[in-house]
């Protein structure tokens, strides 16, 4: 699509696994108006210093250090305590209200006496406050049993209408629900492909039904498969919905 011939290269390497589809999906004023933002980013860290900040404060109680140099000749062992650690923060960040650093592959990571030592890129992110209550809605909803607060969280992501038939209003929730079905009962191992499969059938969804996505959802897209390419080398099966709930009771008073 046109948009990735006109990303710089460092971009482009960031976004591969990215389904195009996805930027279809989101309104073309609005994804032509992230281009610079993304790339002052990225490129100049905009906004890097305030947001490393906050998050370094934010992510000490979890056992996460911020630094700010390169883990040049830091080696990380990936075993499933580091992937019990990624999800964790990929999780906790979704409770920050600062913004979310997006840029969670593997070589970003060292592991030092117990302490995950993260050096994040300059790619951010900061969710509108409705559409981040919205998603901890979701996964609420799904993680604590409560189908009510799952379909409402839908809507405030602005992904479903209320006067949808009930039809479509649970066919999105069941195409959400394919992501992290298995983790409900059991232990789930993490697959980039799978998971690429599954947002572009959640898109082609919305495409259908003329939803246009908000950028919040875009980056959430770029966010959630940077962590499955993490992930899904480490080879690990994660007790999901224990690492959220033990998140949520960490970070919520």
């Amino acid at each position: 699509m046109f948009l990735m011939r006109i990303l710089p290269g460092v971009l482009k390497e960031l976004l591969k696994h990215v389904p195009t589809v996805l930027f279809d999906a989101v309104e073309w004023s609005e994804l032509a108006s992230e281009v610079p933002k993304l790339t002052k980013k990225l490129m100049q860290k905009e906004g890097f210093v305030e947001l490393f900040k906050e998050q370094k404060t934010f992510l000490s109680p979890l056992n996460v250090e911020l630094v700010e140099s390169e883990l040049k000749n830091e080696t990380l062992s990936v075993n499933k305590d580091i992937a019990k650690r990624w999800l964790t923060l990929y999780f906790a960040q979704l409770f920050s209200p600062h913004g979310v650093f997006l840029d969670l592959r593997s070589h970003n990571f060292s592991n030092h006496n117990e302490i995950l030592r993260w050096h994040p890129t300059g790619l951010w992110h900061k969710f509108s406050e409705p559409f981040r209550k919205g998603l901890i809605n979701i996964y609420d909803g799904f993680y604590l049993g409560n189908e009510e607060l799952y379909h409402q969280g839908l809507i405030e992501l602005g992904l479903a209408d209320k006067n949808w038939s009930a039809e479509d209003k649970a066919k999105l929730a069941n195409l959400f629900k394919d992501q992290f079905g298995a983790s409900l009962g059991e232990e789930m191992s993490f697959d980039l492909e799978g998971f690429r499969n599954s947002l572009v059938k959640i898109t082609d969804f919305l495409l259908q039904k003329k939803v246009k996505i908000s950028t919040d959802f875009l980056y959430l897209g770029i966010y959630l498969v940077l962590l499955y390419s993490s992930l899904e080398k480490s080879k690990e099966k994660l007790p999901v919905k224990q690492i959220y709930l033990d998140v949520r009771n960490k970070l919520i008073q």
